[in-house]
């Protein structure tokens, strides 16, 4: 199935239908890896695509957090990040982003730690974790720490109920939202949360950015 994801190049992710073009900016497989058809997954490709001349250069170290299929680290290495990095807890998962990186020909450009984001030295000039709120409960203090001075944040998987609480959170971090992006997810009934709404927020260290230059894209 194709993401049709706005302003974004074609992302085509399985099942694949025989009736869909085959051809594809980036092809994804999912085994048993979070399916990338979830709303909060587009949010963060949203993102990507509209701040990609931002957050992502030759120069740019992105990590992925919880990289689940590797999407997103693949994406950011086909829009121009120099290093990318994808880790992830999961066995099977940390299996299906390299078997992905090999399909799209980026094996040798995008790297895979299996492991907590803890298991991560150093800093990263862009950072996207789209991972469950308990996730965020437990281990946000970790991902925010991953972050560079100048450095970005893409941050996922809560919903609309959270935000405020996140948002907070980041600026205790000394990060500061820039952009949030929302999108509804239909279930047979109400979920457990109260709430169809999923969100995802960009925010940035503002000592290497200024106001002005964050919003000339």
């Amino acid at each position: 199935m194709n993401l049709g994801i706005q302003g974004f190049p074609p992302v085509r992710v399985s099942p694949f239908f025989p009736w869909e073009k085959k051809t594809a900016w980036l092809t994804v497989r999912t085994r048993q890896a979070f399916h990338p058809f979830h709303v909060t997954t587009r949010l963060c490709l949203e993102l990507f695509g509209a701040w990609k001349d931002r957050l992502f250069r030759a120069d740019t170290r992105f990590l992925d957090v919880g990289c689940g299929t590797g999407i997103l680290a693949l994406a950011a290495a086909k829009l121009g990040a120099g290093q990318a990095v994808g880790v992830d807890i999961s066995a099977s998962a940390i299996a299906c982003s390299q078997e992905n990186a090999r399909l799209n020909g980026l094996a040798e450009r995008v790297f895979w730690v299996h492991g907590s984001v803890e298991a991560i030295g150093g800093s990263f000039s862009c950072v996207a974790a789209n991972v469950p709120w308990a996730c965020w409960e437990n281990l946000g203090d970790a991902v925010t720490d991953r972050v560079a001075e100048g450095g970005a944040l893409i941050a996922s998987g809560f919903q609309d109920i959270h935000a405020a609480i996140m948002e907070r959170r980041l600026k205790e971090k000394g990060l500061t939202p820039v952009e949030r992006r929302q999108g509804d997810l239909t279930f047979f009934g109400v979920p457990p949360s109260g709430s169809f709404t999923w969100c995802a927020v960009l925010a940035v260290r503002l000592s290497s950015y200024s106001a002005s230059t964050l919003h000339e894209r």
